[in-house]
């Protein structure tokens, strides 16, 4: 969770004669301003294929909603939900820019953004949230239908963010989201690719805790109590990353660790590990 220093409004006493405001820390959006950015990019190039003109947009930097207020963000014009597999993104057009994007599919420019759409627009409009709904697969996941909206299953907006067209045609997308998707990932690596991949293991089966003094005091011979039991489970590590648990064992002459639980959710235990670092349990003894 990222939170935000910030001020109140009113201010909360006088100190030398100066008003003073009181400091509080709010939280913030996880979403990054640099994924909404590429994707915003990706958006203008799309947009300007669509329009058959060259648009330039302003990101404005995504928020929480706070206190029910997203109500207001879809109580003027049309939105549309895009399931995804992560959470809803909605894609809001308020009446005006509504009718300047639809007016600019067909090359025309929209003198009076007021009315009804026809069913022409309409279709135009829905073809430009398809297309932003594509692009946002960072922030929602895989995108399994793209429907219109409506206030009768109020949508429940927790981030929202807008991008806007630039002039000539000065219109605002809106995008929300129904759930804060924090930092976005790449895509999940298939084993085939890590066939070539090493990683370096670690087995631990003791630790402690120890003072500075007592650590500048080791020579050669020192005996090191540790505070982990005899026989308590061995942690395989990647990195500093525990991956795995076992006991530790010999298996054909090499010091092995048989694994008794995973991090990894399809792996099966009971297997091996030889070769590790660890020690047998005779030795342990």
């Amino acid at each position: 969770m990222i939170t935000s220093l910030r001020f109140k409004r009113e201010p909360s006493g006088v100190c030398d004669g100066r008003f003073v405001r009181e400091a509080r820390f709010e939280r913030v959006t996880d979403l990054q301003l640099s994924t909404v950015c590429l994707a915003a990019n990706r958006a203008r190039d799309q947009l300007s294929l669509l329009l058959g003109r060259e648009l330039t947009l302003d990101v404005f930097a995504p928020s929480l909603v706070r206190n029910h207020s997203g109500d207001v963000l879809f109580s003027d014009g049309i939105f549309y939900v895009a399931s995804g597999s992560i959470c809803d993104a909605y894609i809001v057009f308020r009446d005006r820019d509504g009718h300047r994007l639809a007016a600019s599919a067909f090359g025309e420019d929209c003198n009076d953004p007021s009315g009804p759409l026809s069913a022409l627009e309409e279709r135009a409009l829905e073809r430009i949230a398809n297309e932003i709904a594509r692009l946002c697969g960072p922030f929602c996941g895989d995108v399994a239908k793209v429907k219109r909206g409506s206030l009768e299953e109020p949508p429940v907006c927790v981030t929202y963010f807008e991008l806007r067209i630039t002039a000539p045609l000065d219109a605002v997308i809106g995008i929300g989201l129904s759930k804060d998707p924090g930092p976005a990932f790449g895509t999940t690596i298939d084993r085939p690719t890590l066939a070539g991949v090493t990683l370096e293991v670690r087995a631990e089966f003791g630790q402690a805790r120890l003072d500075a003094i007592a650590v500048a005091r080791w020579a050669v011979g020192t005996i090191v109590r540790l505070d982990t039991k005899i026989g308590a489970p061995t942690t395989l590590k990647v990195g500093n990353i525990a991956i795995a648990t076992g006991d530790c064992g010999i298996r054909a002459l090499s010091n092995a660790v048989a694994i008794t639980s995973t991090a990894l959710s399809d792996a099966k235990a009971p297997a091996v590990a030889s070769d590790a670092s660890g020690i047998s349990k005779e030795a342990a003894r």
